[in-house]
């Protein structure tokens, strides 16, 4: 699992943008409670479907 913080580091994006993206569904996650559960699996999935 991945934070916010560090998808941020990873996606080299910045927090605004990775939020708002999250929250658009652009990228697969879901949110509990106040939090971000982010699978580095699903993402690394997501970015090689958008290369």
């Amino acid at each position: 699992m991945l934070t916010v913080d560090e998808l941020v580091t990873w996606l080299r994006l910045s927090e605004s943008t990775v939020l708002k993206l999250l929250s658009e569904r652009a990228i697969p996650a879901r949110k509990v409670g106040h939090q971000w559960r982010i699978r580095r699996g699903r993402v690394r999935d997501w970015l090689d479907g958008h290369e």
